[in-house]
């Protein structure tokens, strides 16, 4: 949708001698693209097949996602045919790019304007002036996403996705105007170097682009929540000089995650006769804050604990082309959930991330993606330098922001291995960019990330930054749950000990799950829902006891695609507290829980509606299973279809109720107080009671898959939610597995259930991922009767041909099984047989192996007749 934005003088006494000043519109519209080198694109470019797109737009929205390996990182094209539109006389016309990933050339009627911008995620602007002609001018976009040693990010776990990503913005000025196309696209730097409840000091810096001759002024206003006039001030502006202009106000309304008070400064530029030459808006918010070591963050003189997350700025099948909508719901949701800090990571984001972060009062960091590695030699060392100038200047007007980052986990390729060249270079960047952070603000704090040890970074000298922030994922990829607090507790130590001035955050924690798969028996790295529950229950009990821990931000807010990533959900990192959809996960509702200072409840696992289970006894009608409910009250009280459990105290915001569920629908209702107020949730449970003895008469057998080799219910979401159980050993009467092993990851570190390749020609990857090797059986102590069997089956990464005939009943359905010559490797392969059961043993299926080792990853069996 085409936005227009027209600015309008605005007097102290309200729409008077009103005056367009600067006119700023959109033109993201039909816009032709072309994916790919154009050997001559101004000469035949009419030979080149486009196709019609609107921005923000990426060309990696689909090969990202699928399964070949890598998406196309190189150049693409864009144009577009515009009429400028005459607003001034002698008018000045400017052409600004939010973010266009990650070398832009922009060029204007065949004609180059300005040096190509590098780097993908910073603002910048160009003045196209010189290079317009009357009537119809063609604008004309190269872009580029392919790998560059000078520009960061050199590596990183997310993807480099290619485009004009986020909005494009015609703007035009007379000739005299605040600077447009400079370092930074910002002309306006608001700083408040003294703040307290009774004043406010206030300097703005200008930039003014004007003649020699002629006299102008530069008039600031500042106006209240209410748009009442505050303070304004007239400064005057002098040739080839920046102007600064000072005021005070008194009793100021203080800006606070609590009470995020924006004021607005709206910056004029003016002759003596009082005529409008331009005018810009910025948000202010006074505010002081400082970070203690010991004691932990404090904002306008009150101790507040930062909890938050990191974001990334893509959405499920939109790569990071996404709608400002989004963008603003996503910190909707953030502030939903109780949250009050944000690290923008791993790089500037759109405009609307800050816009809401002042308005809803988020603490944010923002960095710039020097990740894993150093851009190479000293070109790529003054492009991370001008890189990080541009995301200050560009944001430097939000007082949401308390410190800017130079990196994260920089020493992911490490140092002492790339040789002796590289070390110095790549510590000579950390001090340049912490040196350029100083230079440029010095309001706001330095910052830098790392994930080893702190000893390390020490070793490097590269512990150079104000305040230092730890990635750490213990009770995920390194030790367990049990270890958190310890390990924590000791991590904070050691870094304080080498600095025990040097404030510390704990800037990545987490774990993955995959909404489609549960588990009452959660295990490291098994991707459920439960499993990352218990986890962010268990650093949040040390975070929250822990002052020396000044912030904390979950890895992740959201899941986010990443094209080498082979996890529960290929190219997915699922660690996110919401599904790359935005979707809620249980963990969610817990930091609602613990975060929130209004009454909350909810019944953690409300999503999951449709569930299963073996009933207690033979010829039982009910099955038991454990519902957890969060909640910031004193206790609980949990209704099953109107029938009380009784009431629960909460333990650090959760109770657990072990719940009888029928079969068919079961009402879940749960009831709280707090702070005199009645909470309420409800959750609709769809019941599928599997007989305990499968030739039971009251609950006939129908219908049963399973997540063979796993702890883990799997739920196809796509497909009406069809539900798979977790596997079992064989009991006499039920079915289950005979003989085999639980495959596991190699990784030594890990030493998992299943494994975390990529696998082909499915959607429902933790189905193959998970497997019994070596299995010399499955049973179904079914009754007779005709039944429709199928069998799950890849063969994974292995280097050994494994050879296998499977057996029902005696006979042989598949014989001389090869699944790596027959299917090829990692790609999940579903057969369907009909079976005939004519006497009381049920269904056995055989496997014998003869060659390798037998395998299979899941089983269903469904009664036909």
């Amino acid at each position: 949708m085409k936005k227009l934005l027209t600015l309008i003088l605005m007097s102290c006494v309200g729409f008077v001698n009103a005056q367009q000043v600067r006119h700023i519109e959109t033109i993201n519209d039909s816009w032709d693209f072309y994916k790919g080198n154009i050997e001559k694109p101004f000469a035949n470019s009419s030979s080149v097949e486009w196709e019609k797109v609107t921005i923000p737009h990426s060309w990696n929205t689909e090969d990202i996602l699928d399964d070949e390996d890598g998406y196309y990182r190189g150049e693409a094209w864009y144009k577009k045919t515009l009429t400028i539109p005459q607003v001034y006389e002698n008018q000045q016309v400017f052409l600004l790019f939010e973010a266009a990933n990650q070398v832009t050339s922009l060029f204007i009627n065949g004609k180059s304007v300005g040096e190509d911008h590098i780097g993908g995620y910073t603002t910048f602007a160009r003045d196209i002036t010189s290079a317009l002609k009357q009537g119809q001018n063609e604008i004309s976009v190269k872009v580029d996403n392919a790998h560059n040693d000078e520009i960061v990010p050199q590596a990183a776990d997310f993807s480099f996705y290619g485009g004009i990503y986020r909005d494009v913005h015609l703007i035009i000025t007379k000739p005299v105007h605040f600077e447009v196309a400079n370092l930074g696209a910002n002309a306006i730097f608001i700083r408040t170097p003294e703040v307290s409840q009774g004043s406010a000091k206030t300097s703005v810096q200008s930039k003014v682009v004007r003649p020699k001759k002629g006299t102008f002024f530069i008039k600031q206003s500042l106006f209240d929540a209410k748009n009442s006039l505050v303070k304004i001030v007239k400064s005057k502006s002098t040739f080839g000089k920046d102007v600064f202009s000072d005021f005070s106000i008194s009793n100021p309304n203080l800006w606070s995650p609590e009470n995020p008070y924006l004021y607005k400064l709206v910056s004029e530029i003016v002759d003596k006769k009082g005529n409008v030459y331009d005018r810009v808006e910025n948000p202010v918010g006074f505010r002081w804050f400082s970070f203690d070591a010991k004691k932990g963050f404090f904002i306008n003189g009150k101790q507040t604990k930062l909890i938050g997350t990191c974001r990334h700025q893509d959405f499920y099948g939109k790569a990071n082309a996404v709608s400002d909508e989004i963008h603003r719901n996503d910190m909707k949701l953030l502030k939903e959930m109780g949250s009050n800090f944000l690290r923008i990571a791993h790089y500037p984001q759109d405009p609307a991330i800050l816009e809401m972060c002042n308005k809803l009062g988020f603490v944010a960091t923002l960095e710039i993606p020097f990740v894993d590695k150093a851009a190479a030699n000293e070109a790529g060392k003054q492009n991370s330098i001008n890189m990080l100038k541009e995301a200050i200047r560009f944001n430097y007007n939000n007082p949401a922001i308390v410190a800017w980052n130079l990196g994260n986990e920089t020493t992911m390729k490490a140092p002492e291995k790339l040789g002796d060249d590289y070390v110095k270079h790549f510590v000579s960047t950390h001090q340049a960019l912490a040196k350029t952070i100083k230079e440029e603000d010095k309001t706001r704090s330095s910052y830098s990330v790392f994930f080893r040890e702190p000893a390390y970074q020490d070793g490097f000298g590269i512990r150079l930054t104000d305040i230092v922030g730890y990635n750490k994922y213990y009770g995920w990829y390194v030790e367990e749950l049990e270890d958190i607090d310890k390990n924590l507790r000791s991590l904070v130590e050691r870094s304080l000990a080498l600095d025990p001035d040097k404030p510390f955050i704990l800037s990545e924690y987490g774990g993955g799950a995959d909404p489609r798969i549960r588990s009452y028996n959660p295990t490291r790295f098994d991707f459920s829902v439960e499993y990352q529950f218990d986890l962010h229950k268990a650093y949040m009990k040390t975070i929250l006891d822990m002052p020396e821990i000044v912030g904390a931000n979950v890895w992740n807010y959201a899941d986010f695609q990443v094209e080498h990533r082979k996890d529960a959900v290929p190219h997915i990192n699922n660690k996110g507290l919401v599904s790359s959809d935005r979707k809620k996960k249980d963990a969610y509702y817990l930091y609602q829980a613990l975060l929130k200072k209004t009454p909350f409840l909810a019944i953690a696992s409300k999503p999951w509606a449709k569930r299963a289970g073996i009933a207690d006894q033979e010829g039982g009608d009910i099955a038991t299973q454990p519902i957890v409910v969060v909640g910031n009250g004193k206790d609980v009280e949990l209704f099953i279809n109107g029938t009380s459990l009784g009431k629960k105290s909460f333990d650090f915001a959760s109770a657990t109720f072990n719940v009888p569920l029928q079969h068919g629908e079961n009402l879940i209702e749960v009831v709280s107080e707090k702070e005199g107020k009645t909470l309420k949730d409800f959750a609709t449970i769809e019941f599928t009671l599997q007989p305990k003895n499968l030739k039971s008469e009251s609950n006939p057998f129908k219908e049963i898959a399973v997540n063979v080799g796993s702890t883990c219910y799997f739920i196809e979401s796509h497909n009406v939610d069809y539900l798979w159980m977790p596997d079992q050993a064989y009991t006499k009467g039920s079915f289950g597995y005979v003989g085999g092993e639980l495959l596991r990851h190699p990784s030594k570190r890990r030493n998992t259930i299943g494994t975390d390749v990529s696998v082909k020609g499915t959607e429902n990857d933790p189905i193959y991922q998970t497997q019994l090797i070596g299995i010399e059986a499955y049973k179904f102590d079914v009754p007779q009767g005709t039944y429709e069997l199928s069998l799950a089956l890849a063969e994974l990464k292995t280097k050994e041909d494994n050879v296998m005939d499977i057996m029902v009943n005696g006979n042989t359905i598949w014989s001389n099984l090869n699944l790596k010559e027959e299917f090829g490797d990692d790609r999940g392969v579903t057969k369907r047989f009909l079976i005939s059961v004519d006497d009381d043993n049920g269904i056995t299926i055989d496997f014998k192996a003869l060659e390798g080792k037998t395998r299979l990853s899941g089983v269903k069996l469904r009664k036909v007749n």
